[in-house]
């Protein structure tokens, strides 16, 4: 199927997925939406995501993972939500700056409001010892998502707006430092890592090159 063929189907699926969300039939907009989610996915396998980007400056990709969030939010999902809301913002280093900011800034409040639903929905224990524990990370993830999901609110909140959620910054920024310094340990091991196995590399080099002087050698004091 063609590029453009291809694009059409994408925004045709937007735009209806879209009406139907301004009509409040929620579930049927997520229907049309997850069809322009593949398309548009189709198009970034073939590197065409950002060339064209949708009446608001911002990929169509982006668009279609933020309104997605929108329904879930309506629908009570806040979780699935907030993992869209997520997902639109993970290419914004290919997105068009101007037109990317004034499109984040639309749904912020609505990305805020899930993550308080989040927290509303953990004991005052719990909430308790997670702010004041030891971060648990995981690098495989960059920061903050690098913490554990109960922990991840917390941070993501203090990012969004850390005037307003100023009562997080203690947690955030230990939870920040342990993170990095995590990085940095492991980084400092990759690298001794590879400088021991460029050792043992020329090391075996070097063998095979005295073994093949002595056989050299050897082959010549046998002629004579």
């Amino acid at each position: 199927m063609s590029t453009t063929i291809t694009r059409r189907m994408a925004e045709k699926s937007y735009d209806a997925g879209h009406a139907l969300f301004q009509e409040g039939r929620y579930d049927e907009a997520l229907i049309e939406l997850r069809r322009a989610e593949d398309a548009f996915r189709k198009l970034d396998a073939k590197g065409h995501l950002f060339d064209i980007p949708l009446p608001n400056g911002v990929s169509g990709l982006a668009n279609t993972s933020a309104l997605s969030g929108l329904c879930y939010e309506k629908l009570g999902d806040y979780r699935t939500a907030l993992t869209c809301y997520e997902t639109s913002l993970i290419n914004a280093k290919f997105e068009r700056k101007q037109s990317f900011l004034d499109f984040s800034r639309k749904f912020s409040q609505n990305m805020r409001s899930c993550y308080e639903q989040e927290i509303n929905n953990t004991d005052i224990g719990t909430r308790d010892a997670l702010l004041n524990q030891e971060a648990e990370v995981d690098i495989s993830y960059r920061f903050p998502f690098s913490l554990t999901k109960a922990a991840i609110p917390f941070a993501r909140l203090y990012e969004l707006a850390p005037e307003q959620y100023r009562q997080f910054q203690y947690f955030y920024e230990r939870a920040r430092k342990k993170d990095s310094e995590i990085r940095r340990m492991f980084k400092g091991t990759d690298e001794s890592a590879v400088k021991r196995a460029g050792f043992y590399i020329w090391g075996i080099l070097f063998v095979i090159w005295i073994i093949y002087g002595l056989i050299v050698a050897e082959t010549l004091i046998y002629q004579n």
